[in-house]
Parts: structure tokens; C-alpha cells; sequence
């Protein structure tokens, strides 16, 4: 059964490859459009499933799925195709992706997938990962010395948080992994 929390996270998932096409014909209008309008679902669909009381499985694997999808081809195409985002984050960004995403497969197989839950640092990574992605596209379709300072800021606190999320989610798969 389709309901509407996991229909806006299928629409977000579709939007990805209409995000990079925009991005590939330098439609930075559209694509800034395109990324907006994912992060906004990405909230919208968690409130949805709580407060409509529809959590489903589904929706539990496919909602971060597609924040990867999105996420991932963000710093991919602006790292790879304009060279705006340094490839050292985009590799530390989908390294630690792959990470996770693995360790929930390895948690999974062992019956303790159930006990880990988003922590602080892992959604205060996610933030900033949107945020820069945001700055990026908003630099490119607008330019300026300051928003250029600022995208090295983010770079950096990105860049930091996203390896200490990283080593913290192993630290706590690693401590399930030795549980009961």
C-alpha cells in the first residue's frame, strides 16, 4: 500500500536525475529549485509518517535511500562536472555514506538493526551537507566574494563533521555488533 509519507519520498527519489540533469546543462535555477524543493520533502515526508502514524518499512529504508541518491549526486556533479566542491569532501562525504550504509546491511544481518537511531552529530552532518550543497548552487546562480568565503567554511565544518559521524557510527555499530 502506497501512502503519502512514502509517495513524497518516491517524488524526492525521481527528482535526483532531474537535479542532475539541471545541473549538467548549468541550469542552476532549476537545479537550486529541484534541491530546495527535495530537502523540503525530506522534512515533509518524516512529519507526515509520525503524524499520521505511517511508518512503514518502506518508508524507513527508502527515505534516507533517497537523501543518499540526492545527497550523493549533489557533491558528485558539483564536484566532478564544475569543480566548485572539493573532491576531498565529496569523497569523504560518499565514503562515509557507503560506511553507513554497509554497517546497517552487516547491523541488519545480525538482528540489531533495530537498536541504532539517528544521533546528534549524524543529523547535524546531514545539515550541513544540504547547507553546502544550498550555498553551492546559490553561489553559482548568484556568485560573490562572500557567499565563496562561506562555502569554505562550510567545506571545512562539513568536512569535520562528516568524519566524526563517521567514526562514531562505526564506534556504536562496532559496540552492537559485540552486544548481547
Amino acid at each position: 500500500m502506497v501512502n503519502i509519507p512514502n509517495f513524497v519520498t518516491v517524488v524526492r527519489a525521481l527528482i535526483v536525475p532531474l537535479f542532475i540533469m539541471a545541473v549538467h546543462y548549468k541550469d542552476f535555477r532549476i537545479a537550486l529549485f529541484l534541491f530546495v524543493v527535495a530537502a523540503l520533502s525530506d522534512a515533509i515526508d518524516g512529519f507526515l509518517a509520525r503524524r499520521l502514524e505511517q511508518i512503514t518499512v518502506v518508508g524507513v529504508i527508502m527515505d534516507p535511500l533517497a537523501d543518499k541518491a540526492l545527497i550523493d549526486s549533489a557533491f558528485i556533479v558539483l564536484s566532478y562536472f564544475y569543480r566548485i566542491i572539493p573532491p576531498w569532501l565529496s569523497i569523504l562525504v560518499i565514503s562515509r555514506d557507503i560506511l553507513i550504509i554497509a554497517g546497517g546491511w552487516l547491523l541488519t544481518a545480525f538482528g540489531k538493526m533495530d537498536r541504532i537511531r539517528p544521533i546528534l552529530v549524524g543529523k547535524l552532518t546531514a545539515f550541513s551537507q544540504f547547507l553546502t550543497i544550498f550555498f553551492t548552487l546559490l553561489y553559482l546562480n548568484l556568485g560573490g566574494f562572500y557567499l565563496k568565503i562561506l562555502l569554505r567554511v562550510l567545506y571545512l565544518l562539513t568536512g569535520g563533521l562528516t568524519v566524526i559521524s563517521g567514526i562514531v557510527y562505526v564506534i556504536i555499530g562496532i559496540r552492537e555488533l559485540n552486544s548481547e
